[in-house]
């Protein structure tokens, strides 16, 4: 016979049962909480994508697949993403400037600057 799939809530001294690994209550909780400390959930609509897509494909097309770096000199890229020129979670506005960088410059960079 097939298992049920259901487990206790994960969290400590929740008795609840259900198919997910958290319950209805602490599922709303942590989407609550998820949307309050990553302002991009909540930003990152589709005019806001195709805003960053037209950012990177302008950038290439000026100057090909090169980063300008991030506490690094400048190199070649595949991978570039467009961020934030200052970051939402230090209060720039979500529709604000955009620069474009590598993913890797853009995970060391977060946002220190």
């Amino acid at each position: 016979m097939p298992r049920s799939g259901k487990r206790v809530c994960r969290i400590p001294g929740c008795p609840a049962i259900q198919g997910d690994s958290l319950c209805g209550d602490h599922r709303r909780e942590h989407d609550r909480h998820q949307h309050a400390t990553t302002p991009t959930k909540t930003t990152r609509d589709w005019q806001e994508r195709q805003r960053r897509a037209r950012a990177v494909r302008d950038h290439v097309a000026q100057h090909g697949n090169w980063c300008p770096g991030v506490g690094r000199p400048p190199h070649a890229a595949a991978d570039l993403t467009a961020n934030h020129v200052v970051p939402i979670a230090r209060g720039g506005d979500p529709r604000g400037p955009l620069t474009v960088v590598c993913r890797p410059c853009n995970s060391r960079q977060a946002d220190r600057f």
